[in-house]
């Protein structure tokens, strides 16, 4: 069927049910961790040793199948359609999927989950639908995927080219539904700093003592950053500032120990069983504390409410008016990282990780691929997630990411290609072709263009195989919010209210009464309802 005759149909359906499309409240991730691929094209010797074909051999014949592959990306761009036809050409010399052809329904992300909505309220054919912008528990919850437990039983090679503690990503209540996409597993915080005010202004030793500390507590890293930036404008001047504390512990990227996200803004730190508010903790409270402390002695921004931080940090850091330091994440070891962002950022930096080693979360923002109850050719479906994720379809797999070789990139041998049109890691929506990688299968399978770097791959494959990772205890975990989503919207609304004043400091010696107006409100708005029945459903995963 040509594209542009089932886009139509969609978009009839879509005016046609637009009346029906409530969004729902999705907790699904987005974003990636960039892992970058470098094995060759894939061979089909391995072919045979996969069970699910045997089935599908035997109805090689049995007439034409066509599949809807959904997944999130650029949209429909120039080419598309062109790539669309090399891949189902290249597909039917896979043994076991000679008669199929694939479907692209690609949506950018603020289309895709309305677009599965309207499609499912409409029962019209989704055949593999990826998780990438949708709620992989909500989805579960409401029957749309196929429990994969048979078919991996049966495929020894597929089962093992993902990690156990993958797997149990893409498994909820002890049944697998989706195969997840492959990448990096984690990133490392780095406190990165200017070497020129380290060197004139710090001790660089003792303040990679003081951050990898198991033990830090809040005051300990605050009273190190306060005499860091007491220095600094002691010899650069007032206008050389620092991140709120308030920030810092309100997010990943900053000082905060490990937890887990278990929806939205409620965590669960690595070393504990409790559900709290990431903005409630006992940790931020301290940080507001300070933070409110450092407003008033000039060492946060002014300003701090309406200027963007971003312009002061990064490659703005040697800039007249700058913070002094920032935190970002990253991969590799100090003396790696330190380069990679002094490079990047045109001047000498340190960059110090803040723990000693990885940390793998309950949540995998790449997402992965599952098979609908509705598909009516499960094996083929699931053939096709095969070889998206193993090497044998290594080929396919960067037909569908890259595009068609001299049109949309130059191979430079096996491994390295040059993309015509981005020298980023992946292209965007304005690119004649390109799909994003981490969304599409096994990016250790992928070839490296020009904004890859060699070794990337053996980094990564080296941080998720670490014998000393923490691996998060909720791994298959997914919270169930139905019951208290109204609680859920309510909250957000106030914290979205009260959150950035109490983190910045910009409130003074207010912010102890701002808070206590936050908790009540907060109260008033469901939060006890959440964290009870957040907190029910984590102790009675841990109890299995």
């Amino acid at each position: 069927m040509k594209r542009t005759k089932r886009w139509m149909a969609l978009g009839l359906s879509a005016m046609l049910l637009a009346g029906l499309a409530g969004c729902g409240n999705g907790g699904g991730q987005e974003g990636s961790v960039p892992g970058e691929g470098t094995q060759d094209g894939g061979t089909q010797d391995s072919a045979q040793e996969s069970s699910t074909q045997e089935g599908s051999q035997d109805q090689a014949d049995a007439g034409p199948v066509t599949l809807e592959w959904w997944y999130r990306g650029n949209g429909i761009q120039k080419d598309t359609e062109l790539v669309e036809e090399a891949f189902n050409e290249l597909l039917k010399t896979y043994p076991g999927m000679e008669n199929v052809t694939v479907n692209f329904n690609c949506y950018t992300g603020s289309e895709y989950k309305n677009a599965v909505i309207l499609a499912q309220s409409a029962s019209q054919q989704i055949d593999i639908l990826n998780t990438v912008g949708l709620d992989f528990a909500e989805e579960v919850g409401k029957g749309s995927f196929l429990a994969l437990d048979d078919y991996l039983a049966s495929n020894d090679t597929l089962k093992q080219e993902l990690p156990d503690w993958l797997w149990e990503l893409g498994s909820i209540d002890g049944h697998t539904y989706i195969v997840p996409n492959y990448q990096r597993a984690a990133n490392m915080m780095y406190f990165i700093t200017p070497k020129e005010y380290m060197d004139k202004y710090g001790d660089l030793d003792a303040m990679r003592e003081i951050l990898q500390d198991k033990d830090r507590d809040v005051e300990t890293i605050a009273a190190a950053m306060e005499d860091y930036c007491e220095a600094v404008q002691a010899g650069e001047g007032n206008n050389k500032y620092m991140p709120p504390l308030g920030s810092s512990y309100s997010t990943q990227y900053g000082f905060t120990d490990r937890y887990d996200t278990i929806y939205g803004k409620f965590i669960k730190s690595k070393d504990s069983d409790k559900v709290e508010n990431i903005y409630m903790t006992e940790d931020i409270l301290k940080a507001y504390e300070i933070s409110a402390e450092w407003y008033k002695k000039g060492y946060i921004h002014p300003d701090i409410l309406t200027i963007n931080g971003k312009d002061f940090e990064g490659a703005n850091m040697m800039n007249e008016v700058s913070h002094i330091y920032c935190i970002n994440n990253q991969a590799g070891d100090e003396e790696s990282v330190s380069r990679y962002y002094s490079d990047t950022y045109g001047f000498e930096v340190y960059a110090i990780p803040l723990f000693t080693n990885y940390y793998i979360t309950n949540t995998w923002a790449a997402g992965g691929n599952g098979i609908t109850t509705k598909c009516q050719n499960p094996d083929k479906a699931m053939r096709l997630i095969e070889l998206m994720t193993t090497e044998e379809g290594t080929a396919l797999y960067n037909l569908v990411v890259y595009g068609i070789e001299n049109t949309h990139y130059e191979k430079l041998d096996d491994t390295h290609i040059k993309t015509l049109e981005y020298d980023g890691t992946q292209g965007g929506v304005d690119a004649s072709y390109a799909a994003m990688k981490w969304i599409m299968g096994n990016t250790f399978h992928a070839y490296l263009n020009q904004g890859c770097k060699d070794g990337e791959n053996e980094l990564a494959l080296e941080i998720n195989n670490a014998t000393d990772n923490d691996i998060s205890d909720l791994m298959g975990f997914s919270a169930k919010v139905a019951d208290i989503a109204t609680q859920l919207e309510q909250t957000q609304a106030v914290t979205e209210e009260y959150s950035m004043a109490l983190q910045s400091g910009a409130m003074g010696d207010d912010w102890k009464a701002y808070y206590e107006d936050y908790e009540s409100k907060m109260n008033n708005a469901g939060l006890q309802d959440i964290l009870s029945t957040l907190q029910g459903q984590i102790d009675a995963f841990k109890a299995k």
